[in-house]
């Protein structure tokens, strides 16, 4: 981060965590922090590496219907085995590296291990919303009545 200073590369770090100017100020040493939060964050320079570090860091849209996607097409069957000796489902830990986004919850109870997926419905309805799928309807009416809308001053039979 050139041409900032080492106060300025802090606080720039500092706000990334907190988004609290005058805290992430604070943490850069600065000795009016509230003024100076205020200040860094008018600075061209530092909006600029603040913007530039949240676009490296961003989900893009695409990504985020991928990631939605997945939970959507997630199956609890991959994540169990049946115990030949037992015949008792048995969570398959080694089959979860590299798709624990996919799981909300793992727990132990007394009876073995519970894996919780993602609702893949809730999913599915946000896919639908952002391909436009679904169209929510309101009925605007005043009494159960239709609400008639007119202009004053304009004769909405005459051709114009």
């Amino acid at each position: 981060m050139s041409g900032l200073t080492n106060k300025q590369k802090v606080f720039i770090e500092a706000y990334l965590e907190c988004w609290n100017a005058t805290e992430a100020a604070r943490r850069a040493k600065y000795k009016h922090p509230r003024q100076m939060g205020s200040e860094n964050l008018s600075k061209p320079v530092i909006q600029e590496r603040i913007s530039q570090r949240l676009r490296a860091t961003a989900m893009s849209a695409d990504e985020v219907l991928e990631r939605l996607a997945s939970q959507a097409r997630a199956d609890i069957a991959d994540y169990v085995v049946v115990d030949l000796a037992t015949g008792e489902p048995k969570v398959d830990l080694r089959s979860v590296k590299g798709r624990t986004h996919l799981i909300k919850s793992i727990q132990q109870t007394a009876h073995g291990v519970k894996v919780e997926l993602y609702d893949a419905q809730a999913a599915l309805e946000k896919i639908g919303r952002a391909h436009g799928l679904f169209t929510d309807r309101v009925d605007v009416t005043s009494g159960g009545k239709s609400i008639i809308f007119g202009v004053s001053g304009i004769d909405l039979e005459e051709d114009v």
